[in-house]
């Protein structure tokens, strides 16, 4: 190989603030000209061996293609995992995510994906990738699909490809969750909670609290005197602050909870924050005849709930955290209550219209008032 010039690198390969790159003479029609070839940052030894497969015609002063090397897929996932843990409160899941796409596309050419090869991917984890016995929700695979595609768009933004070749993919239609409890069957449910977990469901239940937020709550956020808890906005998903009111029932059921010295968690395993708490409630709810019914499913009973008692839909966001509209309508259900309800809404419209009309609102408004939330 040549001797090394000025910057202690090989002939021809040079380095500045953009990564190495091949510089060299070309001749094209009888005329010299200078050519560059970036190739990026890569380490030393890979833009050596770049150098050496392309020597020759270096030498001839032949004109070869971009040699920069094709970034895998592997190398924008990581990328995209680091930046999900320092900005993203969902890293942990953005981590399983990840996961399961770099088993399949691996050290792939980015460039190299295409529409087709995001369907085997799709099969590949109904089947082979599937370490669950039970089929994967519609839901699951976009989670997957949302991840590859801010994946890919961030490689695209940061100029590590020069264009989006997944663009198009189209999402699976998800059936939103709707199963809400009665007053019977929530009661049955939290007949069958063991004692750490009762306060929890309740609080759940009342206040549309995440899972991650009923968790983590500290007795520093709560705030007895002016009866609500203070998520800031590093404790919420939305990272905006909010306050969540509690009522009488919810401090005095606060206010039972023993406290652990030295521990700031309202809910605890000996002194220490609970990590998951799945499996109690899952035998809760199995015995209560509840399959299927899951902790986060307490948020869509108490925005519901929120609802049916007339409770404004901007004063219900306000206290759920949800941001838009569309959000807050998945979480609102709509059942057969609801519907019975406007029957007997438009009937007494129709009776109201032959008596003074006071008469209906009073009634109306009696009805509301009954209502728990």
């Amino acid at each position: 190989m040549s001797k090394p010039n000025v910057h202690g690198l090989p002939q021809h390969l040079r380095k500045d603030e953009k990564g190495y790159y091949l510089d060299f003479l070309v001749r094209e029609e009888g005329v010299r000209k200078r050519k560059r070839v970036r190739l990026g940052q890569i380490p030393l030894e890979k833009a050596k061996k770049v150098l050496a497969q392309h020597m020759q015609a270096i030498v001839e002063e032949r004109f070869f293609g971009d040699t920069k090397p094709k970034i895998t897929f592997n190398e924008v996932a990581d990328a995209f995992l680091a930046f999900s843990e320092s900005r993203k409160k969902s890293f942990k899941q953005d981590k399983m995510y990840v996961h399961n796409l770099k088993t399949y596309f691996g050290e792939r050419p980015l460039e190299s994906l295409n529409l087709d090869l995001v369907e085997s991917y799709l099969n590949w984890r109904r089947g082979e990738g599937n370490k669950h016995s039970s089929e994967l929700m519609a839901a699951t695979l976009n989670r997957d699909l949302a991840c590859l595609k801010t994946i890919v768009n961030r490689a695209r933004l940061n100029r590590k490809i020069d264009r989006n070749p997944i663009e198009g993919i189209k999402l699976f239609k998800e059936i939103p969750r709707d199963k809400t409890l009665t007053p019977e069957e929530y009661k049955k449910l939290v007949e069958h909670c063991p004692s750490h977990l009762k306060p929890m469901v309740e609080l759940a239940y009342f206040t549309a609290m995440r899972r991650g937020e009923v968790m983590g709550l500290k007795w520093e956020q709560v705030d007895f005197q002016n009866g609500v808890i203070v998520l800031e906005a590093e404790d919420t998903k939305t990272q905006e602050k909010r306050e969540i009111p509690i009522d009488e029932n919810l401090k005095i059921m606060l206010k039972r909870i023993p406290k652990v010295l030295g521990c700031p968690y309202v809910f605890n395993h000996r002194g220490k924050k609970l990590k998951q708490g799945r499996t109690a409630f899952k035998n809760a709810r199995d015995k209560a005849g509840l399959k299927g019914f899951h902790f986060h499913d307490l948020r869509h009973c108490a925005v519901t709930n929120m609802r049916k008692a007339g409770v404004p839909e901007g004063v219900i966001m306000s206290i759920s955290g949800h941001k838009t509209n569309a959000v807050f309508r998945r979480y609102d259900r709509i059942d057969r209550m609801d519907r019975q309800e406007a029957l007997e809404r438009v009937r007494g419209f129709n009776d109201a219209s032959k008596t003074p009309r006071k008469g209906f609102k009073d009634t109306y408004k009696t009805k509301l008032d009954s209502q728990a939330i």
